[in-house]
């Protein structure tokens, strides 16, 4: 994505950051600035300038009390999007979308459903203490989201990758193995996981003590919360996150069907007068 739409992306997800904000100190709901959001914080005082999108974590139970929040308080030009608010929505990731706008991922360009630009929110689990369990339990989540969308890697592996899609593409196994068995297995109280983010090469387990009670630091002009010992928890998902990747990679993980910072998109609608860069 050309830097100036990149810039536009940024200021619209802000935007929707610092309505997130507002309602979490109203309500003394902690959250984090989390991933490559945390990583532009404290790398760059802000965006990662190839990044165009943000991401926040929240404990569960925060988690919980943000959604009872934002419904109390359902501000206006926003949409709290999970696969209960919007039934054409099947992703397990909870989203804000900004009303009026779009980003338009190429999977999901067929689907009636909210396609504004959006901040990701991750909760963070219980951590289980059986290892094998834990792992069961972020494979169901992988296999899940692979379903959903779809997704094949390539070359040898998209047998295996085809087969799970269609094992997974009902939701029930993740249903079954989170409502009626995560819940009573054995937890660590120090520690918590980001199950739906896993994939075969990152392991998101975190210290509930690095995050802490979060700090403020700048990020695009604001003040906005990161964790306590943001060097843990960015060395977990990042390595040496200081050193700049190579400039070939330095690019943006998104590749939209069409964007939009003031239109909204509708499946099958004219694109013509809006920006298409698919």
């Amino acid at each position: 994505m050309a830097e100036d739409l990149t810039r536009a992306l940024q200021a619209q997800g802000l935007d929707i950051l610092l309505q997130i904000d507002k309602i979490c100190v109203k309500y003394n709901i902690p959250y984090y600035l989390f991933y490559g959001t945390e990583l532009g914080a404290i790398r760059h005082g802000g965006y990662i300038p190839w990044d165009d999108d943000v991401d926040i974590v929240l404990y569960r139970k925060d988690f919980e009390a943000f959604k009872e929040a934002w419904k109390k308080e359902n501000p206006a030009g926003y949409f709290y999007q999970d696969t209960e608010t919007d039934p054409g929505y099947r992703l397990k990731i909870t989203k804000i979308r900004k009303d009026g706008t779009a980003l338009v991922e190429p999977k999901f360009k067929d689907v009636q459903m909210h396609h504004g630009i959006w901040v990701d929110l991750f909760p963070l689990d219980d951590y289980v203490k059986n290892g094998l369990l834990r792992r069961i339990g972020e494979l169901v989540a992988m296999f899940d989201y692979n379903a959903v969308r779809d997704y094949l890697p390539g070359g040898a592996r998209n047998l295996l990758y085809g087969l799970t899609n269609r094992v997974f593409r009902s939701g029930k196994i993740y249903r079954w193995w989170f409502r009626k068995v995560f819940p009573k297995l054995e937890k660590d109280d120090t520690m918590c996981s980001d199950i739906n983010s896993f994939t075969f090469s990152h392991r998101y387990d975190f210290k509930r003590e690095w995050l802490g009670k979060g700090k403020r630091v700048p990020f695009e002009g604001e003040m906005l919360p990161v964790s306590e010992n943001s060097d843990a928890t960015l060395k977990v998902c990042y390595g040496d996150y200081m050193t700049l990747p190579p400039k070939e990679k330095q690019v943006s993980n998104h590749h939209p069907y069409y964007f939009s910072p003031d239109r909204e998109y509708r499946p099958g609608m004219d694109l013509s007068k809006g920006e298409n860069h698919g």
